[in-house]
């Protein structure tokens, strides 16, 4: 009976797109995304403007499809870099053929980036949404410190997004 029972959550769990496994092609590669995301916003004060951030993301698929990934951000004078292990990385990320499609949380939104690879894996575009829960609007911590809301649609830049073979961590 546990034989089983093991035997079908083996083969539930080995269909869950989470878990789906990557194509050999898309192993040990680094893959770069870059683009500038603008949200008209407001503060606690009152005060209104656009918000606007410069975004890196360089996300490591290994040879064992685990991933691993660092983001940069960077507004006004303001910048952090938030590394991840596969723990956290992994979990945001699902194959899709010769897709890798991720989930990124924005304050109390979220944001869909995917990156489509060419025939090769030699070549990628990326597509970002973003939106906030149920249609409301965003609301986050800016990297000065302040809290902000949405008082518009959230627009990108079109994504940057280059694969190289390798990890862009190794060394560092």
């Amino acid at each position: 009976m546990r034989i089983i029972f093991a035997a079908a959550v083996a083969a539930v769990l080995s269909q869950s797109p989470a878990l789906a496994a990557l194509p050999q092609p898309m192993l040990n590669k680094t893959v770069t995304v870059s683009f500038t995301i603008s949200v008209p916003a407001k503060t606690p004060d009152g005060a209104t403007g656009t918000a606007s951030r410069a975004v890196t993301k360089v996300i490591y698929i290994s040879s064992a499809g685990r991933i691993f990934g660092e983001t940069s951000r960077r507004a006004g004078r303001n910048s952090e870099t938030v590394q991840r292990g596969p723990e956290v990385t992994t979990g945001a990320f699902r194959a899709d053929g010769n897709r890798l499609v991720g989930t990124i949380a924005v304050g109390n939104g979220a944001s869909q980036l995917t990156i489509a690879f060419d025939g090769s894996f030699q070549s990628c575009t990326a597509q970002l949404l973003t939106g906030g829960q149920g249609g409301r609007p965003i609301t986050w911590k800016g990297l000065d410190g302040v809290m902000r809301t949405s008082t518009g649609p959230v627009t990108h830049s079109s994504p940057s997004c280059s694969v190289a073979a390798g990890n862009a961590f190794a060394g560092r």
